[in-house]
């Protein structure tokens, strides 16, 4: 009778466990299953932080001066449990190309407003075309929307100045006498240079001047040797 009973009791609590275990993973499947991803209202899109409403509000006190601050709100129609999970949102920048960013990484989901908000930082002047958000447990055809934006400042790129260009070949040849003063014609500018035709022209009367000094110098010499030994014979 005694181990009649054990193998009951066993029993029992054998079920009580795996109806346990199945609950709770009944639980755990349900929990995981009601986060659902939302669109943005489609109202609120395509725009910029300019043309928006705007405000700073619910976004941090040290934005840069060129980043547009975005604030989305999750409205009670949502009918979802809690705040936002995360928000994604797509932009266009002047040229065209999407660029994707989040809360995740580009912003933050705002804790204690109340009112269930997310802000979203982007290089000023980009367009907001899409977005989506995941939240838990919201009523079919729920919607979030686009509470607010901060504008910022786009950074204008600052013209180089005229000296920092490089001249322009005109300009590099404006003075083609001090890349070739041969070419030039012009005697003052040929003198300049040590490579051209001046010393030549100089060095040569000088010598032509020494040779006539030495020779005469020297024939002046052989006179008076000449003289000097008629008047010796002369005198004998």
């Amino acid at each position: 009778m005694e181990l009649k009973q054990s193998f009951k009791q066993t029993g029992l609590l054998g079920l009580s466990a795996a109806a346990g275990l199945v609950g709770s993973l009944a639980i755990a499947s349900a929990a995981q299953a009601a986060i659902v991803t939302i669109p943005i209202n489609p109202g609120n899109v395509p725009t910029t932080a300019g043309e928006f409403e705007n405000s700073c509000e619910n976004l941090p006190a040290d934005i840069a001066a060129d980043i547009d601050g975005w604030v989305f709100v999750l409205p009670a129609a949502a009918g979802a449990e809690g705040n936002f999970i995360s928000v994604t949102a797509t932009y266009e920048d002047a040229e065209g190309d999407e660029h994707v960013l989040s809360t995740d990484g580009d912003g933050a989901i705002v804790d204690g407003s109340g009112d269930n908000k997310a802000y979203i930082l982007a290089p000023a002047g980009w367009t907001l075309v899409d977005a989506e958000a995941e939240v838990e447990d919201p009523d079919e055809g729920a919607q979030f929307n686009l509470t607010h934006t901060c504008p910022g400042e786009p950074t204008e790129e600052e013209p180089s100045s005229p000296g920092e260009e490089p001249s322009s070949p005109g300009e590099e040849s404006s003075s083609p006498s001090s890349e070739t003063p041969g070419e030039s014609g012009t005697p003052g500018e040929a003198s300049t240079s040590p490579a051209g035709s001046t010393l030549p022209t100089t060095g040569t009367p000088l010598t032509i001047a020494l040779v006539s000094a030495a020779a005469l110098a020297a024939g002046g010499a052989a006179i008076y040797m000449v003289m000097r030994r008629r008047r010796e014979a002369q005198d004998w």
